[in-house]
């Protein structure tokens, strides 16, 4: 199919930003404002949570990659798929190296 959104670098920016929207609703979710965003990120380090916020934060890439899969958008799945692996790698430091 040939789209404009269906480029690398779309599905690499995509990947990287949903999870960051993913985990901004989570805060939303649990703590609905009680705490900042940033005293909710600095609690998470201390009990090594980091981690685990970003492999569920992560999880939303592939409703996102599945939908460019199945309309052949296969540049932009690619991307989200680059970016789902730089957060793996991340989310690996943060369990093991942090």
């Amino acid at each position: 199919m040939n789209c404009k959104c269906n480029k690398l670098i779309i599905g690499i920016i995509i990947g990287l930003v949903l999870p960051i929207i993913t985990a901004g609703a989570i805060y939303l979710s649990l703590f609905n404002g009680e705490i900042g965003f940033v005293e909710f990120l600095s609690r998470l380090m201390q009990v090594n949570g980091m981690g685990k916020l970003l492999s569920i934060s992560v999880l939303s890439n592939m409703i996102v990659f599945f939908i460019a899969v199945n309309t052949e958008r296969l540049l932009a799945a690619r991307g989200i798929l680059t970016s789902t692996i730089i957060y793996g790698v991340v989310v690996f430091a943060f369990k093991f190296l942090g």
